[in-house]
């Protein structure tokens, strides 16, 4: 999708073209099978399971990048905005928490298949994996609907998750992306993860006899919905979150010439996102969970 940043009378500003772009990702995700057939109450229940597997290192890997880009800031200029951050630190590493608690509820080993993930990346250079990871994007980039574009060899996970996890961390590092680049493409995943939540997955999960598995498994779904506001028609936090977030890419503070790299990023990013999804859809390989199903604990006998 074509990001108009110049040769406007108008121009639009940053935050705004970038949530749009969000949003039209978030449209596709929404539209897909696998989202509609949750929706829908269609979605048998290893489907689901494979896919809050599979979206476990997005999530961690989501905070991991979030620590290791703060010291981008400037905290004396900045102090106020590195508040916030630590702030949403806090924030994430709660809702963290509540995603291992989800998979524990479904009987999902989240230890394995972190140990499993990491494994797999562990066998590669960063020249690999950056090389591999900017072959998934081009690939994407061609055909959204691409699910395994086979740039990583023997991958038990979606190359849409290994790619987003090693992108966001370098994001994150690297001292030639600048920090308005990550910034806006955390902000933008959680403008989709807000949009994809409140529409297909929330009203997918909560109350669905298949895949309801009560509370602690409703909870990360309901901190970044629409409906966990506090009363109707209120405000969810997430919306205010979001809200500052656009509000700090429109102020204008970002240089000109560097508007075009923060939204290609920030593209890049989402497309990503959004395969991790996608891929779940009836015509991908599916992802088993057997081998991280947790193993029952041995009952204590008495001597």
């Amino acid at each position: 999708m074509s990001l108009p940043l110049r040769n406007t009378a108008a121009r639009p500003r940053l935050g705004d073209t970038i949530w749009t772009l969000a949003r039209w990702y978030a449209s596709k995700m929404n539209e897909s099978e696998f989202a509609t057939a949750l929706r829908e109450w269609r979605l048998p229940r290893d489907r689901y399971l494979s896919f809050i597997a599979t979206m476990y290192p997005s999530v961690v890997g989501f905070n991991r990048a979030l620590i290791r880009s703060i010291p981008k800031v400037d905290h004396v200029r900045r102090s106020g905005f590195v508040k916030a951050l630590a702030e949403q630190l806090k924030e994430e590493q709660s809702h963290n928490q509540l995603w291992r608690q989800k998979m524990e509820v479904y009987g999902l080993d989240h230890l394995v298949v972190y140990e499993a993930f990491e494994s797999y990346l562990a066998q590669f250079s960063v020249e690999e994996l950056d090389r591999m990871t900017r072959e998934v994007i081009e690939a994407f980039g061609e055909d959204l609907g691409n699910h395994s574009p086979g740039c990583f060899p023997d991958a038990e996970f979606p190359e849409a998750v290994l790619a987003l996890y090693h992108h966001l961390w370098m994001s994150a590092s690297r001292d030639d992306v600048d920090y308005w680049e990550h910034y806006a493409s955390q902000s933008a995943i959680e403008v989709i993860i807000f949009d994809v939540v409140s529409t297909s997955v929330y009203p997918g999960i909560v109350g669905n006899p298949t895949l309801d598995a009560g509370p602690v498994s409703q909870q990360w779904w309901r901190e970044h919905a629409r409906q966990g506001a506090a009363e109707p028609g209120m405000r969810s936090d997430e919306e205010k979150h979001l809200e500052l977030a656009q509000l700090m890419l429109n102020r204008g503070e970002i240089p000109a010439m560097m508007e075009r790299r923060v939204a290609d990023r920030a593209d890049e990013t989402m497309r990503l996102f959004a395969a991790t999804l996608l891929y779940h859809d009836r015509e991908s390989v599916e992802f088993s969970t057997d081998r991280y199903r947790r193993q029952p604990r041995p009952s204590k006998t008495a001597p």
